[in-house]
């Protein structure tokens, strides 16, 4: 689905990404896994075209990115970031539907489109009149899904969507996005830290340190056969919960 050759972006003096060959099958959905800097969220905008690559070529379904055919590229990918990225103006609803309404849709259609992924996303349809500082972060979290979902998109690209949620609401969103990918089929690229949720929610990883990708695989390839030290130091750098002796 995509495809980054020879792809770099500095910002300054800075190397955020250097990538040689990295490949996103479709249909799949990949964890972006890695220290803070180490170009996964700088990754997800080369994907989606808000940032451009300084030097290399990003790819969509075989064709090159183009600066003239960003917005259209655009509507086909559904973009969620923490908190849901939503404007504090608009209601749920009005949040929802704000692109199908540059494009011309009636309200009765968006009603409708919203009406059914409220549904897929386990959210009360009754909830989208609310603004979103009257929802919690985990219903926020849900309009941001629904909204990236609206324009049925072949690809979402989740940037931590899940990363300021507390644990219980974390694990039920960790359970109803699992269902969720698994149902639509579509392809997923997710940006996480939690190496646990990546690995719950996640075909392959791609774990990238200093703006390179180090290794690329499912866990259990990873984890038996690491390309170099790094790897299995921070796939086990986490700490598991154990009661005091």
């Amino acid at each position: 689905m995509f495809l980054l050759t020879n792809t770099s972006k500095c910002y300054g003096s800075t190397v955020a990404l250097d990538v040689a060959d990295l490949r996103l099958p479709p249909g799949r959905v990949s964890a972006l896994i890695g220290p803070s800097g180490a170009g996964k969220s700088t990754i997800l905008r080369l994907l989606i075209g808000l940032e451009w690559p300084d030097s290399g070529t990003v790819h969509f379904n075989s064709e090159p990115l183009r600066r003239e055919q960003l917005l259209a590229h655009r509507r086909r990918i559904g973009y969620v970031i923490q908190e849901g990225g939503l404007f504090p103006h608009l209601s749920a609803l009005g949040n929802i539907g704000l692109l199908a309404r540059t494009l011309g849709w009636s309200a009765t259609r968006i009603e409708h489109r919203a009406r059914e992924l409220a549904g897929l996303c386990q959210l009360p349809f009754a909830a989208l009149v609310r603004y979103p500082a009257e929802l919690s972060g985990g219903q926020r979290q849900r309009v941001g899904l629904i909204r990236a979902l609206m324009l049925d998109p072949a690809v979402l690209l989740l940037d931590e969507p899940l990363g300021a949620l507390d644990p219980l609401i974390r694990f039920d969103l960790q359970t109803e996005l699992k269902g969720l990918f698994d149902s639509l089929g579509k392809t997923v690229i997710l940006v996480t830290h939690d190496i646990a949720e990546a690995a719950f929610l996640a075909d392959e990883l791609v774990l990238l340190n200093r703006g390179r990708v180090v290794q690329q695989g499912p866990l259990s390839v990873l984890l038996d056969t690491p390309s170099e030290p790094f790897v299995r130091r921070f796939l086990t750098a986490q700490r598991s919960l154990q009661a005091p002796s």
